[in-house]
């Protein structure tokens, strides 16, 4: 055999390999359960079987904004409470029993808890599975969370140090819910046939719990200081104890049932399951996790970078109004007494809730798409915190009305666009074993956002505070426009055999619907990243193609030669047989 062929003896059975692995991965099934409940003759029946599809998937969403927003909520109370701790302005730093650094990394240690679990817990769970990393996080809530509700100490510092401790260790379980909960979410729709077509409302949906988290969090702090008659001053302290560790004690009733619902009737990913065969039916054409890393790097640094920096400029903003959502609201009403603040809250949350079901009934909608409603939303932002910013004297002096409404719509459009966006898009534009890790990687990004929103928001005005969310703003619109693909309508099915091409060394070989230009960010499109689309090929047929391709070589290296040589020895029966199918 010439040496040519050989070659191409090689590069062919490259390919068949590839389609043999491509033949691998999971395709959408039925869901027996739903097709049952969905032709019951009872809509409420009906209603509660989709309810409850993405209500109890996000129970992890709604406790970690149950608790992490609760501080912003809680930080009022505290101070009625715990005036020596928390009232810098009636105290002198002599006289507090805390010290500024103590209640300042109550935001901190909480944010930085959650980045260590989305990049921890995210890698472990490309590793363990989604199901074992979902009931890791929920037993690190559940632990530490009943540590936060019975934080104590000789001293309020002592009490408010183990609070401190116990919620960074919390904040590991919260921050692995973010990468867990999306790739398990974007995993069931790709395998769930009646989910496929509608990916991003699934995942929207459980992510939608966020904000119910947020409602519920906020009416439960309501309903208890109207119960224990804490309407205005002079608070009771016994009493606002009370309220604050109920508060905490409630939330873990749901992290309770999710822990025993992830163990005994969670089930594993299918489609985590059916790749991982698929990676190691290419032998050692998959090549090391280093490899397989510096690949992912290669081909896919910029959706990578490009979610990471629209979840960081959106979290900037976002958080940075979450953590003095408070001060706006004494803009609004100077004389706000504790629960008239948490009522104005109330109210927002209920505003901002709306947002995500724009969001998730409109996602998959094909003059929507993920990336319109992320550029829509971050350019809404934009505007009306710029009308914030130029008129912030008139709208404060004469115009409060307007600045209420101004300042709540854009809680509406922050959830109807990037809220929804940057959470859903990082699981869907990496291969499914890296799915995790990249998620959690763009989180943790988002959340070093907030971070910095916590440090730079104390630095500046109320007025430099709406300057700085409008510029964030505008940067998210130009991030979304240049790195962020829009993959409604991509079954992600398509993006692994894409990368098992890559993988195998064989990139050409894959010119299915993931490189169809429509699907790429307008980088990836400058730099010919959809030079092979073959517009023949569908959702359907790219496996097949990649392999006919291979097969017609395989046929022409059987052909003897004029000059006498001897046909190339067939590559394994097996093989050819799945590149015939």
């Amino acid at each position: 055999m010439k040496g040519e062929d050989v070659a191409m003896h090689g590069e062919v059975g490259g390919k068949l390999a590839v389609s043999a692995a491509m033949e691998q991965l999971a395709g959408a099934e039925e869901d027996q359960h739903y097709e049952h409940h969905v032709q019951h003759a009872n809509p409420v029946r009906r209603f509660l079987s989709w309810w409850i599809s993405w209500w109890v998937p996000g129970m992890g969403m709604m406790a970690e904004a149950y608790f992490v927003f609760s501080v912003g909520n809680l930080k009022d109370i505290w101070k009625a409470q715990y005036p020596k701790c928390f009232d810098h302005k009636l105290y002198t730093d002599d006289q507090l029993e805390c010290s500024s650094q103590l209640t300042n990394t109550l935001t901190y240690t909480q944010v930085g808890g959650i980045i260590a679990g989305q990049l921890g817990i995210g890698f472990i769970a490309d590793r363990i599975g989604r199901k074992w990393g979902s009931v890791l996080n929920a037993a690190l809530m559940l632990v530490f969370g009943i540590l936060m509700a019975a934080s104590s100490g000789p001293t309020t510092a002592a009490l408010f140090t183990m609070f401190t401790v116990s919620q960074a260790l919390f904040g590991v379980g919260v921050g692995g819910e973010y990468p867990v909960a999306s790739t398990s979410a974007n995993e069931r729709a790709e395998n769930t046939k009646h989910l496929q077509h509608r990916r991003g409302e699934t995942v929207v949906c459980v992510f939608s719990m966020q904000g119910w988290g947020n409602l519920i969090n906020t009416a439960v702090l309501v309903i208890l200081m109207a119960a224990f008659g804490q309407y205005g001053k002079p608070y009771d302290p016994d009493s606002l104890n009370l309220v604050w560790r109920l508060s905490y004690g409630i939330g873990l009733i749901p992290i309770a049932f999710m822990l025993f619902w992830r163990i005994f009737m969670l089930k594993e990913s299918k489609v985590w399951i059916r790749k991982r065969s698929s990676l190691k039916s290419l032998g050692e054409s998959s090549g090391s996790v280093s490899k397989r890393n510096w690949l992912l790097v290669k081909h896919y640094w910029h959706r990578v970078g490009g979610t990471a920096l629209a979840w960081f400029v959106w979290d900037f903003a976002f958080y940075g109004n979450k953590l003095f959502q408070s001060t706006f609201i004494k803009i609004i009403n100077p004389k706000a007494s504790l629960i008239q603040v948490l009522e104005w809250t109330l109210l927002n949350s209920a505003v901002a809730l709306t947002g995500y079901y724009f969001a998730a009934f409109t996602i998959d909608k094909p003059w929507m798409g993920r990336k319109r409603m992320q550029a829509m939303g971050f350019a809404w932002m934009g505007l009306l915190f710029l009308i914030c910013a130029a008129d912030y004297v008139h709208l404060v002096a004469g115009g409060i009305k307007w600045f209420q409404f101004l300042y709540y719509f854009s809680s509406f459009w922050g959830q109807f666009g990037p809220n929804a966006t940057t959470w859903l898009l990082p699981a869907e534009i990496v291969p499914t074993e890296m799915r995790a890790m990249c998620h959690g990687f763009a989180a943790a990004v988002g959340k070093a956002g907030a971070l910095v929103a916590g440090v730079v928001f104390n630095l500046v005005d109320d007025r430099g505070k709406f300057w700085i969310s409008a510029a964030c703003g505008i940067a998210g619109v130009f991030v979304t426009l240049l790195f962020c693909p829009d993959l409604t309508g991509l079954d992600l099915k398509e993006g692994d055999k894409r990368w098992l091409a890559i993988v195998a060394g064989e990139p050409d070989a894959y010119d299915g619907p993931a490189v169809n230009p429509k699907h790429l960010s307008l980088l990836e499109r400058l730099t010919g990243v959809g030079k092979n689309f073959s517009g023949a090929a569908d959702d359907s047929d790219s496996d097949s193609g990649v392999a006919a391709k291979a097969t017609a070589k395989a046929a022409a290296l059987a052909v003897p030669t004029a000059k006498g040589d001897e046909p190339a020895e067939p590559v394994q029966g097996e093989q050819v047989q799945l590149a015939e199918k």
